[in-house]
C-alpha cells in the first residue's frame, strides 16, 4: 500500500467532512471556485495551453460560476457562453494546427470542470449537507475499495488500454465497499429508502469508476502520468477528483428525482 496516499486520505477526509458540515455557505462557495481554478491550472499543464489561454479560461470559469451563483443562469446559456468564448481568440488569429490543438481541449476542460463542480453548489442550496457527506463517502469508498482490492487480488485487466493497472477484481471490490459504506451511512442518516439507497450507491460507484477511466484517458492522450502533485500520494487535484467530477451531476439528478 502507498503509505503517503493512506495518510493523506486519513487527514483530508475528516477535514472535508468538517468543512461540509460546519463551514459558512460563502466559504464553501469560495472553495468550489478555488477547486475549479486549480483544476483548470492542471488541465492547462496537461494540454500545454499558453499563459494567455490559461488566464482567459480561468476568467471564463469565474464568470460562469458567478452567473449561476448570483443570477441562476440556465445551464444551456453556460454551454453557449463557453462555446462562444472558446472560439473568440481564434477568430482574430486563426491557424489551423493551433485551432486543432487548443480549441477542443480548451472547451472540453471548461465544461468538464464546470459540470463536475457546479452540482455541489446547488446541493448546498437545496438539500441538507448530510447528502454531500453521503456522496463523498460512497464515491471515495469506491476508490479505496478498488485500490486495495486491485493491489491485493487484482489479476484480470479492466480496460487496460486506458489504465493498465486497473482490474476487474478492483472494480468489484470498490462496488462492495461503496455498498457497505452506503448501508451504514443510510442506517444512521436515514436519507433514502433501503432499496433506493442500494441503487444510488451502485450508480455512484459505477459513475465514479468511469470518471476515473475518463481522466486516465485524458492523461494517456497527452502522455502524462499525473495531472499534478498538489496532493501527496494522489497526484493532482484532477487525479483526486476524477471520480467526483463525473458522479456529482448524476447525484444531483438523483436527489431531484427522489427528494
Amino acid at each position: 500500500m502507498n503509505l503517503k496516499r493512506f495518510i493523506t486520505a486519513l487527514l483530508l477526509f475528516p477535514l472535508l467532512v468538517f468543512v461540509l458540515l460546519k463551514a459558512d455557505f460563502l466559504v464553501v462557495s469560495l472553495l468550489i471556485l478555488l477547486t475549479a481554478f486549480l483544476c483548470f491550472y492542471e488541465w492547462k499543464n496537461l494540454h500545454g495551453f499558453s499563459f494567455f489561454l490559461w488566464i482567459f479560461g480561468e476568467i471564463l470559469l469565474l464568470i460562469a460560476f458567478l452567473l449561476v451563483f448570483k443570477y441562476n443562469v440556465a445551464f444551456l446559456f453556460i454551454f453557449y457562453f463557453f462555446l462562444f468564448f472558446s472560439f473568440l481568440p481564434h477568430l482574430f488569429i486563426y491557424e489551423k494546427e493551433l485551432f486543432k490543438k487548443n480549441f477542443y481541449p480548451f472547451l472540453a476542460g471548461l465544461m468538464y470542470i464546470f459540470i463536475g463542480l457546479y452540482p455541489f453548489w446547488e446541493i448546498l442550496q437545496h438539500f441538507e449537507r448530510e447528502y454531500l457527506i453521503y456522496f463523498f463517502s460512497v464515491v471515495f469508498a469506491n476508490d479505496t475499495g478498488a485500490y486495495l482490492t486491485g493491489k491485493t487480488f487484482g489479476k484480470t485487466p479492466f480496460f487496460s488500454k486506458i489504465s493498465p493497472r486497473k482490474t476487474w477484481e478492483g472494480f468489484f471490490g470498490g462496488i462492495v465497499l461503496s455498498l457497505i459504506v452506503a448501508l451504514i451511512l443510510n442506517y444512521y442518516l436515514e436519507l433514502f429508502g433501503n432499496k433506493i439507497n442500494i441503487i444510488i450507491a451502485l450508480v455512484l460507484a459505477i459513475a465514479g469508476c468511469i470518471g476515473d477511466l475518463l481522466e486516465s484517458a485524458f492523461k494517456r492522450a497527452v502522455n502524462k502520468k499525473d495531472s499534478g502533485k498538489i496532493i501527496v500520494g494522489h497526484g493532482g487535484m484532477l487525479d483526486r477528483l476524477d471520480s467526483i467530477l463525473l458522479a456529482s451531476p448524476l447525484f444531483l439528478i438523483i436527489l431531484k428525482i427522489f427528494k
